[in-house]
């Protein structure tokens, strides 16, 4: 068991060194290509900022800057050292307690002097009144630009709840009912983001539209969307989409949601329908992170803890309950492999990532053989999960609880280690990130409640993983992290030993 808990925290470990990867003051950096300092162009009279080899000239043009979402702030913190006073003015909406939290992380700590104005709001993700306030004050900003301004604007997960500007006359508790209702039902982050658009008035490119009198608008963005779509991120405020396969109204009539709709609110999305998309030729959008780096870093960490790690997905979504059946099968098939009960042709038929990697897997799995290292199976996304109860917990917890019971009913999957969490450090409405899984967790549980295996279960039906973990142990299986001030999806680790 020592043997076991000494690998469970390798993959806090590792987790926490992805996490680490994808911070603002790593990805908007020299390093990564983005050099904001102002440097001399050509006779020296100009002066421009090199951004992926691009030279953006800012000679003689105020600078402004507005920004929203988790990881906004250590953005803000480098924007702000590297261009001194070239910034004018900035306003920030980022969640609430973020400077209380990071106050003692100099790259997340603005100048005292600073120019950025901060809202802090959104609490538990969700729009309210700071947050409508911090929007309002950014669209104002955007349109008092001309020819000689350039707006940065700053972009990332979390984004679409600090930034609420609902289209009148729908009120932003109906926008937030709605969208909440379509997150129980399992919605995924894309076909939200979409409502989102339709219902408001600074999203879906609608912000660099009004910032369209600006010599530049560039948006420097960190992904927590599969795909990296720059139109979906924070719901895309500025991108302006091309016509989409499915409509908001399919989407809510998908969901049972659109004939309950208010008239007014079905008003606002026919209306959002018809908007012509425009050309905005002054947008430029610079995706500056995204999950494949935090999976990378997660590999080299794998390698220090003596494993043999393999990515096999970032781009991870469904629901989390038939995430289990693809993720326990494939798990099964790789044992019965390794034991030689099925050969190689079985193993890829149950391979459930792209087909095209399969050879590069089946060269880690006969690595973890050769060298009798365990095999850390990375895979990374956006999984979604039905809410049915009236617990309290995230995704991450529920999938690592489900997991749990998975590992224990199956012999063949005894000897499995997993991590599941958030890289924003947020799990649903709660204070954890997500939580570990293995066989022990259901055994410590059944120690502490005399074999109540219906204990257990009630906390699964009733989507209340959080308190589960929270009693477990002291807490011992959870992952907590706090605000991390990054936000690149979510991680799933598993360790085969």
């Amino acid at each position: 068991m020592c043997n076991r808990l000494q690998h469970l925290q390798n993959l806090k470990n590792v987790f926490l060194k992805s996490v680490e990867s994808v911070q603002p003051h790593n990805l908007l950096s020299s390093a990564n290509n983005y050099n904001l300092v102002p440097r001399p162009l050509g006779d020296g009279k100009k002066l421009c900022i090199q951004l992926q080899g691009k030279c953006v000239d800012i000679s003689d043009k105020r600078c402004h800057a507005v920004g929203f979402g988790k990881a906004v702030l250590g953005m803000a913190v480098q924007l702000e050292a590297a261009l001194g006073d070239a910034l004018q003015q900035g306003i920030l909406s980022i969640p609430k307690g973020s400077r209380h939290q990071f106050q003692h992380h100099k790259n997340m700590c603005l100048k005292t002097d600073t120019v950025f104005k901060v809202y802090e709001g959104a609490e538990n993700n969700q729009p309210d009144d700071i947050a409508l306030q911090a929007a309002m004050d950014i669209k104002n900003l955007a349109k008092t630009l001309t020819k000689n301004d350039i707006l940065f604007v700053l972009i990332s997960g979390g984004g679409s709840a600090l930034l609420p500007l609902p289209k009148e006359p729908l009120k932003l508790t109906e926008k937030m009912q709605l969208i909440k209702s379509l997150s129980n039902k399992g919605a995924s982050i894309q076909e939200m983001n979409q409502v989102r658009i339709a219902l408001s008035s600074i999203k879906g490119g609608q912000l660099a539209a009004a910032a369209s009198q600006a010599s530049a608008v560039i948006s420097f963005v960190i992904s927590d969307i599969v795909g990296d779509p720059v139109d979906l991120i924070a719901s895309g405020p500025t991108w302006v989409a091309a016509s989409r396969q499915t409509t908001p109204q399919e989407i809510l009539e998908k969901y049972k949601l659109w004939n309950d709709l208010p008239q007014h609110i079905k008003m606002v999305i026919h209306k959002g329908d018809t908007n012509e998309n425009q050309q905005l030729l002054n947008n430029t959008i610079y995706v500056v992170g995204d999950n494949r780096v935090a999976t990378s870093m997660a590999v080299s960490e794998a390698i220090n803890c003596n494993y043999n790690p393999f990515i096999a997905s970032t781009t991870m979504q469904g629901d989390v309950g038939a995430l289990v059946e693809a993720y326990c099968d494939f798990l099964k098939a790789i044992y019965e492999f390794q034991n030689g009960v099925i050969e190689e042709f079985e193993l890829s038929k149950r391979f459930p990532f792209d087909s095209r990697i399969f050879q590069h897997f089946l060269k880690t799995l006969l690595m973890c053989q050769k060298t009798k290292k365990p095999l850390l199976l990375i895979t990374a996304g956006e999984p979604t999960v039905k809410v049915t109860g009236t617990g309290l917990g995230g995704r991450n917890q529920q999938l690592a609880l489900l997991l749990s019971l998975e590992f224990h009913r199956h012999e063949l999957l005894r000897n499995v280690c997993f991590l599941s969490a958030g890289t924003d450090g947020i799990d649903g409405p709660t204070t954890a990130a997500g939580a570990l899984a293995c066989s022990e967790v259901v055994d410590d549980f059944l120690k502490q409640n005399s074999n109540d295996y219906k204990a257990l279960q009630s906390f699964v039906d009733n989507n209340d993983s959080f308190n589960f973990y929270k009693q477990l142990n002291g807490g011992d299986y959870h992952v907590i992290t706090g605000h991390t001030g990054t936000n690149v999806m979510d991680m799933h680790l598993f360790l085969l030993l």
